[in-house]
């Protein structure tokens, strides 16, 4: 499921999880052919990073079957590691014409593994990548809102069955559809109702972004005429998530990067992560890139309008969302387990299809994709130039994180959720399912 996506004509965009699946289904056969044919051979910077652990031997291997449907076994066993085949295929990814680079990490209860390639920007003293560097996540940042909100939840000041109007200024005028009311959890499910994107905003304007304010936001929820009942049809909703978002740093009375930085970052320790960069990290800030141009607006200025900050603007280090990940999973045991295990739960389905014979749910912000023997528990985002996975198996504690520094047309990442489809995906799939 990919949240914001960016234009060949760099006009920033944000689509739908139904727009981008329809993209992905046409391509995915072509991208098959295409990987086949490219050549392992490294011909840039590379640097392997500190691998921290020895892992365990696993028996089961997935691969993709020629018709894109059935899921075969393999007995060679292999490890959970990152292997010279992954490396090999990093490396052709991104000498691929893309200018961009990725680091990927690993995380299970042995411990972590880590490895990058390429440059942060293409300047000629650039420095590698390396699991310190900061990429834009995209829309992974909800899975940040929605864990706020459990966190809220259970410490009793919300409840998932409020109706929104009763956090909004009276002034506020909040669509009912024959008199079903939206709730805090239909905005956490992508079942509201809501637009994608709020209509009022031009998303082909970058320039105006900054521009677009709170009350227009709020405007454009009290225009919105629903056309389903709110929690019973999934629509993904970044105009959702950021409202939610906006309602619960207006009851905390902090404002929400400061909000998800008091109860997120600092209790995992995430120092990397954060909206507003700025020195000494903006060094450490790997370029967004698109058809292998490099988009340096990415290194200084927001992304994405101020008031959607809470469905897409984080930026973050795979050293860090590998800590996030770990509590995720209860590696880690902190005052955010329970919160962050409510926000795994299914909470309805989505009506997608992954590769078969995966389906697609959804729970409180994350992705559930499952084939009812096994689940993979995930979240995407591209934007601005960048593409990024986080996803974890909650069964064999798991978890992989990627990020990249090139929009999905280049180097696709944000698809892996789906299923395996590739050789990049078939091997994070067995990575994560094997045991």
């Amino acid at each position: 499921m990919n949240l914001n996506r960016k234009n060949k004509n760099n006009n920033k965009q944000f689509f739908t999880i139904s727009k981008l699946r329809k993209q992905f289904l046409y391509t995915m056969y072509f991208v098959i052919c295409i990987l086949s044919a490219i050549s392992t051979t490294a011909t840039t910077a590379e640097i392997a990073m500190t691998e921290n652990t020895s892992s365990s031997s696993i028996s089961t291997m997935l691969l993709l079957s020629q018709n894109k449907h059935q899921v075969l076994h393999s007995e060679k066993p292999i490890h959970f590691e990152i292997t010279n085949d992954l490396k090999n295929l990093i490396r052709t990814l991104v000498d691929n014409g893309t200018n961009a680079a990725m680091v990927i990490g690993l995380v299970d209860s042995n411990g972590t593994h880590f490895y990058g390639y390429g440059k942060t920007s293409n300047a000629t003293n650039a420095p590698v990548v390396n699991e310190n560097t900061i990429f834009d996540i995209g829309s992974i940042t909800k899975t940040f809102t929605t864990t706020l909100l459990a966190d809220i939840v259970n410490e009793g000041i919300l409840r998932l069955e409020d109706p929104i109007e009763n956090h909004l200024p009276s002034s506020v005028k909040v669509p009912m559809y024959y008199g079903q009311r939206i709730t805090l959890e239909d905005l956490a499910t992508h079942t509201s109702g809501l637009p994608e994107n709020p209509p009022n905003l031009q998303i082909s304007n970058i320039t105006n972004y900054s521009n677009y304010t709170r009350e227009e936001l709020y405007q454009a929820l009290s225009n919105v005429i629903l056309k389903t009942s709110p929690g019973t049809h999934f629509e993904y909703s970044n105009m959702g998530i950021a409202i939610l978002g906006d309602i619960l740093a207006t009851k905390m009375d902090i404002p929400y990067e400061k909000l998800v930085e008091y109860r997120i970052l600092n209790v995992l320790g995430m120092n990397s992560t954060m909206i507003t960069i700025s020195n000494p990290l903006i060094s450490r800030l790997a370029l967004g890139h698109s058809n292998g141009t490099e988009i340096t607006i990415t290194s200084i200025d927001l992304v994405i309008p101020p008031p959607l900050a809470p469905a897409g603007s984080l930026r973050s280090s795979a050293a860090d969302m590998i800590k996030y990940l770990s509590a995720n999973m209860n590696l880690v045991k902190t005052k955010l387990n329970g919160a962050m295990e409510n926000t795994h739960m299914i909470r309805l389905y989505t009506n997608l299809t992954g590769i078969l014979p995966y389906y697609i749910y959804i729970g409180l912000g994350w992705i559930i994709t499952t084939n009812f023997g096994s689940q993979i528990i995930w979240h995407n985002g591209e934007v601005g130039g960048y593409n990024s996975l986080a996803a974890f198996n909650p069964a064999t504690q798991r978890g992989i994180v990627i990020l990249c520094s090139s929009m999905i047309q280049d180097i696709d990442v944000a698809n892996i959720g789906f299923g395996p489809y590739d050789k990049l995906s078939n091997i994070i799939w067995n990575l994560l399912l094997s045991n």
